[in-house]
Parts: structure tokens; C-alpha cells; sequence
């Protein structure tokens, strides 16, 4: 249904009203007119986050570090380089030479039957007065009979050196050996060492002089 604004008060009248009914009305009985509705106020926009700061690639820290470490090893190298010209190298003083005394004296000449004869098989045992024994073998490596040998023996661990005392030492006759013969021998030893002490056999190197026959 439709209705019309009073250009007085502005309230609504219904169309069968050719007068405002509020107008009519006396001053303290008219109706206010309503309130117009303030606007509502925009809806505040949520704030918008900050942007992210760039970040720095991987690579180029890589390069300022690197161009960092170069930069100090130059600046340590040219400091250090003068420093490293001006001193001079001490001199080297000459080797004192050695007395004559100091060198070994010459080996006698080889009896020319020892080329033929290897001792090997050594093994270290005690008798009943608690001495130490050895055992070994003397072999033959000539196609030729050799005659009675004697043979004066030096025991030295194969760590030795020429200087050192050796650890046993012993003179033994040896029966005449046929050709390729190997034959099995035991005497006892002469030595500070108890048998126990001795190094075991694979440590043991025998050295030996054939003292009889003379060399022709």
C-alpha cells in the first residue's frame, strides 16, 4: 500500500489522508520524526604484512668469503716477505772427518769351500745343566765330497748390526759330506744369554769361518 511523505514533519500518511494527521495534531502531541540511521562506518581492511626482505644467495656469500680469505693470505704473504729475504741462511759447517781408526778393517779372504756350505735349521734348546744347546743343519751345495770342516760359528739376531755383540758363539767339527749332503748337528753354545733369552729361530742369523783346513 502506498504512502506519502509530509513535507512538514516528514512522517509517512496513508493515501486516505489528504492532510498530514501528525501536522493536524497540536505541536506537543506530533511525533517526532524518526532518526535517519547514521552509515555504518567502511569495514576496516586487514593490514597487509610487511614484504619479506630479499634474501642473499648462497653463491654470493660463498664469493665474499672466498674474496675474504684471499685478501688475508695476500696481506699475510706480503708481510711476511720481506722479513723472509733479509735473514740469511746459517752457514753449514763441514763434516769433521772421521778417524781412520772408525772404519771397519777389511774382512779376511774367504775360504773358497764357504760358497759351498749353508747352515740352516737352527733351533734352541737346554741340556740338563740348564746350557743352552743348537741344533742345525750343514748342507752341502756341491756336486764334490767335501772333507772334515771346522767350523767357528756366530749367532746374531737379524736385527743386528755389524758392530753388535753377537749372542752366542761356537767352534764344531764337521764329518766329510757327500755331495747335496745335509747332515744334523747339536753342540753347546757359548753365551750370556740363558736359552730362554735367545731369539727364536727365525730371528737367529748364523755366521761362519771355516778355520780348518787351512785355505790352500
Amino acid at each position: 500500500m502506498f504512502t506519502w511523505i509530509c513535507p512538514k514533519c516528514g512522517a509517512e500518511v496513508p493515501p486516505s489522508y489528504s492532510e498530514c494527521p501528525n501536522c493536524a495534531k497540536p505541536p506537543e502531541a506530533r511525533s517526532a520524526a524518526p532518526a535517519a540511521t547514521p552509515p555504518l562506518p567502511p569495514p576496516a581492511r586487514p593490514a597487509q604484512p610487511a614484504p619479506p626482505k630479499a634474501a642473499v644467495p648462497g653463491v654470493l656469500v660463498a664469493l665474499l668469503v672466498a674474496a675474504v680469505l684471499v685478501g688475508l693470505g695476500a696481506g699475510a704473504y706480503f708481510y711476511l716477505l720481506p722479513s723472509s729475504k733479509t735473514t740469511t741462511p746459517a752457514p753449514r759447517q763441514p763434516a769433521p772427518f772421521e778417524a781412520l781408526s772408525s772404519f771397519p778393517s777389511p774382512k779376511a779372504k774367504a775360504h773358497p769351500l764357504a760358497k759351498f756350505i749353508e747352515i740352516a735349521g737352527m733351533r734352541v734348546t737346554e741340556d740338563l745343566k740348564q746350557k743352552a744347546q743348537i741344533k742345525f743343519l750343514v748342507v752341502n751345495h756341491s756336486g764334490a765330497e767335501l772333507g772334515d770342516l771346522t767350523l767357528a760359528i756366530t749367532l746374531k739376531p737379524f736385527t743386528a748390526k755389524p758392530e753388535d755383540k753377537p749372542v752366542a758363539v761356537f767352534s764344531i767339527k764337521v764329518p766329510s759330506l757327500r755331495p747335496y749332503e745335509a747332515r744334523e748337528l747339536e753342540t753347546s753354545v757359548k753365551s750370556e744369554l740363558r736359552a730362554y733369552e735367545l731369539p727364536d729361530w727365525q730371528f737367529l742369523r748364523a755366521e761362519f769361518e771355516i778355520t780348518a783346513p787351512a785355505a790352500p
